[in-house]
């Protein structure tokens, strides 16, 4: 694997700034997108799994076993 360098000094000053934008921008969206994926995925979390995987369990029960089962492989991430 090749590393590449880049100077900062060397790039003129509005390459500088368009690649800093494009970072930035690029960042903020991957932030949204993840965090709408978790907050879809936490919701489906109370909804759905705790019938679909705890159907026998008491609601509550099987509510507070998927969001454990969910929260522990969000903390292992």
């Amino acid at each position: 694997m090749t590393a590449t360098t880049i100077q900062l000094s060397s790039m003129p000053e509005d390459e500088q700034r368009r690649q800093l934008r494009r970072a930035v921008i690029a960042s903020t969206v991957g932030t949204a997108i993840e965090w709408y994926d978790f907050f879809l995925y936490s919701t489906v979390t109370g909804l759905v799994f705790a019938k679909l995987f705890f159907p026998t369990s008491d609601p509550l029960v099987g509510r507070s076993s998927a969001t454990m089962a969910t929260a522990s492989g969000a903390s292992r991430r």
